[in-house]
């Protein structure tokens, strides 16, 4: 068995960190046993099917693009937001298209405190028909990872001004290399081991040589390579051990490129040494952990974090499992965590597979998606149940994630961030009789026209109270939700209202509505001309950030919020407290507004101007324009807005 030498590794072991964003040198040491250190992931793969019917046309496996929003986004299902409630601080991802945006998404988990671990798909390597590093180029992946790593970056995991997002947290070259490139490198001969290793650090340097070509600037991302538990036999040590064989060939050929019949273009060691993190997938228990893997990676591999990228062992009891798990991650120096198998049931896998999943589906269709031209039902979530704990999992989770338990009472109710803001999606958040759900519908309206609740707890008091004196209060009258739209636009001293607030692309509705709320803007633009979008603006949701926000400064005295903003659920009046956080969306905007810009809020509280609005029964549209509101053509809500 070798381990690293001296010379091999400049970083002493109390100086090895879990985070990913310094620069250069992690900064791990004791720092690893306070509980906001440790990775608390969950595995995200939510493909929409029922069962195994149609997963051969599903025509992606990227579910983190802006297609997905209905699945992911808060205006939908809301799986970030749910795997935020579950504890989590880290969501772990599969499929992933270069060519696809993932800005969005990326914004949303970083609103929720939650990082990212993306990963190379296999594309790439095996499964691109002319070109794949297997097949075509002898397991040497550089240009071929290079140009999708390239698209990876200018899509969404750079900012503007050529940064990391803030949400990511690795990159996962790629997963289960052990096990597919080639696939039989755990139990073939020396060479197919070399094969595997050569493909792995390629594929690093390729990603190393876009970000040298794009200019990456500020905290670099720290990269990983997830390995099946798999007994490599050839590997070349650690031939009885799970995993460790594969990472001390990933390990020698980062050291030894000629060897691997590889010439690296930058600097691998030095990637190696101060930006990368092992990890593996396992389906073992916790009481494996330390006796097969890592009191053995401790003594050989002692400078270099790693975590469990898949974890769940089925046939333990979950609460005693996680536990222990638990606390190996808060007590070991170098086990960082785990990311948990997985958020939802792979109805489409069947057999054992299906015994993974904190979630199934129930009974009731949140949405209707269009993922790349092809339309699936997004179902809500039901709870699984751990057969050994008696108890569902998301609670077993939740607790030993550290937030004692999930809410599953609204998985299947009507989405307060969803709902359609009129009269009918006020009375499906009303039927519920719950102060927290009306809450959040109001916290929407309120900033749909531009405020936001006050960040103290009597403001957050005042809102709860609100609410309350809606459902329970001695008037006992019927809302309307012009009633509601008055009560927000008379600026209760709980809200603050921005005068920064502007029209931008609603985040929570994909790509496509934005788009045609885009092409009818610009068409019907008098002072502004589209062909002038900077180039930095060049993104769907961007892009509608700098048309809706000059388009409702055109309609001045004419415009309100919550019917100029609108563009058929395309739009929104938000503070800048909201757009801000939005990747781009300030420079985008227009800036300065002169004073005709639009009227005081409370003007939306006109009861007539906003129940014509915002009632689908009496919503009409003028035929020229498809997304205004008239008194001519009756027209009903774009499907893609649509809820169930």
């Amino acid at each position: 068995m070798v381990a690293r030498s001296a010379a091999q590794s400049p970083r002493p072991r109390q100086m090895v960190s879990i985070f990913l964003t310094t620069g250069t040198v992690f900064q791990l040491a004791a720092a690893v046993a306070n509980s906001q250190d440790i990775l608390l992931g969950i595995s995200y793969g939510p493909v929409p099917l029922k069962s195994q019917t149609g997963a051969s046309a599903l025509p992606e496996d990227d579910f983190f693009g802006d297609q997905a929003v209905p699945m992911w986004g808060r205006g939908g299902r809301g799986d970030l937001l749910h795997i935020k409630n579950l504890g989590a601080n880290t969501v772990r991802l599969y499929g992933n298209n270069p060519a696809n945006q993932h800005t969005n998404f990326l914004d949303e988990a970083h609103m929720l405190g939650l990082k990212v671990i993306p990963g190379m798909s296999d594309h790439p390597f095996y499964q691109e028909v002319t070109n794949n590093c297997r097949w075509n180029t002898d397991f040497d992946c550089f240009t071929q990872v290079r140009d999708l790593y390239r698209q990876n970056l200018l899509n969404g995991f750079l900012t503007p001004d050529r940064k990391y997002h803030p949400a990511l947290r690795y990159m996962n070259v790629l997963n289960e290399p052990d096990l597919k490139i080639p696939p039989t490198a755990d139990i073939g001969d020396e060479l197919e081991t070399k094969q595997m290793a050569r493909a792995v650090v390629s594929a690093l340097d390729g990603m190393l040589e876009a970000e040298k070509d794009l200019g990456v600037t500020g905290a670099t991302l720290n990269f990983t390579a997830t390995f099946s538990y798999a007994v490599c036999r050839s590997c070349g040590n650690f031939s009885g051990r799970p995993a460790l064989g594969q990472i001390w060939r990933l390990h020698d050929a980062i050291y030894n490129p000629d060897s691997y019949n590889y010439t690296p273009r930058n600097d691998l060691v030095e990637a190696y040494e101060t930006r990368f993190v092992h990890s593996y997938n396992t389906a073992n228990p916790a009481r494996d952990l330390k006796p097969q893997f890592l009191d053995t990676y401790t003594e050989h591999f002692p400078s270099t974090p790693v975590y469990i990228g898949e974890y769940h062992s089925v046939f333990w009891k979950q609460t005693e499992d996680l536990a222990l798990i638990m606390k190996v991650a808060r007590e070991h120096p170098l086990f960082m965590g785990i990311a948990y198998f997985q958020f939802q049931v792979a109805y489409w896998k069947t057999g054992s597979e299906m015994d993974f999943g904190i979630f199934g589906f129930g009974n009731r269709i949140i949405a209707e998606m269009d993922f790349f031209n092809s339309d699936y039902d997004v179902w809500c979530l039901d709870p699984v149940v751990s057969r050994l704990d008696g108890e569902s999992l998301a609670d077993i989770v939740a607790s030993e994630y550290g937030v004692g338990s999930f809410d599953a009472t609204t998985l299947c109710a009507a989405n307060p961030l969803g709902v359609p803001l009129n009269q009918t999606g006020f009375d499906s958040i009303l039927e519920q009789k719950s102060p927290s759900q009306l809450s959040r519908f109001i916290q929407r309206v309120a900033e749909k026209m531009g405020a936001t609740v006050k960040d103290d707890a009597k403001s957050k008091a005042s809102l709860i109270g609100f609410a309350e004196e809606i459902l329970y209060g001695k008037a006992r009258k019927r809302w309307l939700f012009a009633d509601l739209a008055a009560g927000i636009g008379s600026r209760p001293e709980w809200l603050e209202f921005d005068e920064s607030a502007r029209c931008v692309a609603n985040r929570y509705v994909p790509p496509d509505v934005v788009g045609a709320a885009i092409g009818w803007a610009c068409s019907e633009a008098k002072t502004f001309n589209c062909s002038d979008v900077p180039v930095d603006c060049n993104y769907t949701y961007r892009i509608g950030d700098w048309v809706f926000s000059r388009y409702y400064r055109e309609l001045a005295g004419e415009a309100s919020p919550l019917v100029s903003c609108d563009f058929g659920g395309a739009g929104t009046f938000a503070s800048s407290k909201l757009y801000s956080r939005w990747t781009g969306a300030s420079m985008c905007v227009v800036e300065d507004p002169d004073d005709s810009d639009g009227p005081d809020a409370s003007d939306d509280a006109d009861e007539e101007d906003v129940s014509s609005v915002v009632d689908p029964s009496n919503v009409t549209r003028n035929t020229s324009d498809p997304l205004s509101t008239s008194t001519t053509t009756s027209t009903t809500v774009p499907k893609r807005l649509r809820r169930r």
